[in-house]
């Protein structure tokens, strides 16, 4: 439905922004001194380690992870969203609709392809550092729920 300005070899991908980032970074690092603590204050006790602080452990590997695997990917092709254990992707040619959601986060884009096959993408906005290429391809599409061109930042002044 969209015809961007990408080039044909042309990717943008779109990781957490800085707010995000950095929480998850803190968090992991607090859950690792956190484990890291725990283990020591039990005498080296295996039993310990297994049961209280490689769960902790491994909630701080996840945590710091996540910034790093997680991304929205625009291509010529698809939009993908790529977590830490999957990978969803919907090819552009397919995407018939977009609506945006407000859920007690934030912003959440649904990218809905064939109905028939009933192919759906969810993007929460409020995660990821989106810039104007994004805009401009989300604005030749237009909102479900409110009938208006889709755009995540304000209108620009001229």
């Amino acid at each position: 439905m969209s015809d961007s300005s990408f080039t044909s070899s042309e990717k943008k991908v779109y990781r957490f922004n800085p707010l995000y980032r950095w929480y998850h970074f803190g968090t992991g690092a607090v859950f690792f001194v956190v484990a890291v603590l725990m283990y020591v204050e039990m005498d080296r006790n295996y039993a310990a380690l297994l049961i209280f602080s490689m769960p902790i452990a491994l909630v701080s590997v996840f945590m710091i992870a996540r910034p790093l695997t997680s991304a929205v990917i625009l291509d010529q092709y698809s939009v993908t969203n790529k977590g830490v254990f999957s990978e969803n992707s919907l090819p552009r040619s397919s995407i018939t609709a977009i609506e945006r959601l407000h859920t007690g986060k934030g912003t959440l884009l649904m990218l809905r392809g064939n109905v028939q096959d009933k192919e759906e993408l969810s993007i929460p906005v409020f995660l990821f550092a989106f810039d104007e290429t994004w805009d401009d391809w989300l604005g030749g599409y237009r909102d479900l729920s409110s009938d208006q061109p889709l755009s995540l930042f304000p209108p620009r002044q001229r």
